[in-house]
């Protein structure tokens, strides 16, 4: 693949291992591992990501977190209060949780002024977030986050599809873990 095609810090092949580990969780799924956590570096790894979280979503909305990458444990402890941090835009979460769908933000400059987050004011964060749903797309179990700053770094749509291939992959792995 032609280095013009790939964004710095892109490591597209680390992706298809992240799938492979989340399987592989599924598969042993009896030794109590988290498929998610087991995927989540690889998939942290493989976008470049600076910061990166994972939040399981309970059924009264509460987020936990099953990963993280680039936070500190204050950051993740404002994370799942629902807070932003630097490069963390909870509305951006939120957003992603409310219409169940992948957001990407690929220059905040861009964004709308009453959409612009403070979180990603006046910076050049690309983010990444996709809700993790269950199978029949009725519940949310998790969201996933990432950043990275610079242009030449921002996430688009080849990444896009990329996470919500994963995002699905991971819904229906712990749709059926559930209970094991």
């Amino acid at each position: 693949m032609s280095s013009k095609f790939v964004p710095e810090g892109r490591n597209y092949p680390q992706l298809f291992v992240a799938l492979d580990d989340a399987i592989d969780a599924l598969l042993s799924a009896a030794d109590g591992s988290n498929p998610i956590a087991a995927s989540f570096e690889n998939v942290a790894e493989g976008f470049g990501a600076e910061k990166a979280i994972v939040l399981a979503v309970s059924g009264g909305g509460e987020l936990r977190s099953l990963a993280a990458r680039g936070l500190s444990p204050d950051e993740i402890t404002a994370c799942e209060a629902g807070q932003s941090v630097s490069g963390v835009s909870s509305s951006k979460i939120r957003e992603a949780l409310d219409k169940r769908n992948p957001v990407l933000v690929q220059d905040p400059r861009h964004i709308a002024e009453g959409s612009l987050t403070k979180a990603l004011e006046g910076q050049t964060f690309s983010i990444i977030c996709a809700p993790i749903l269950d199978p029949g797309r009725t519940r949310t179990l998790a969201v996933f986050y990432a950043q990275n700053s610079g242009f030449e770094n921002a996430f688009g749509e080849i990444d896009l599809s990329f996470i919500e291939v994963w995002s699905n992959v991971m819904g229906r792995i712990l749709a059926a873990t559930k209970g094991k």
